[in-house]
């Protein structure tokens, strides 16, 4: 059963590369630091913003109050983005994040899995 949804988006241009420390979990900085293209940080970085809102909303539906460096959205062995914390026993957390020019977009549903 779906518990909450929830999509967001961000333009790239807004994100600047001070707030990483604000945005990112630790384990995300160590991916976000060996990038080498600053315009690839500020993407990579207006991604991981945007999907964290889409997590964050959709928590709240489900009465659950998470925080952003709480999150932490890494890629799987074929570079899907996936959330590897929090991790919730008896949810289902599915993600969808996606880069255009000047926009990045989260997307997330949290499901019960009883």
């Amino acid at each position: 059963m779906i518990l909450g949804i929830g999509v967001d988006i961000c333009q790239n241009s807004r994100i600047n590369l001070k707030v990483s420390e604000r945005i990112l979990n630790e384990d995300e900085l160590v991916v976000f630091n060996d990038l080498k293209l600053e315009t690839r940080k500020l993407e990579y970085l207006a991604g991981r913003f945007a999907v964290k809102e889409a997590i964050i909303k959709a928590f709240s539906q489900a009465k659950i109050d998470v925080y952003m460096r709480e999150i932490v959205v890494l890629n799987d062995e074929i570079n899907r983005p996936i959330m590897v914390k929090p991790i919730f026993d008896d949810l289902s957390i599915k993600i969808s994040l996606s880069h255009e020019k000047e926009h990045s977009i989260g997307f997330a549903i949290v499901e019960s899995i009883v």
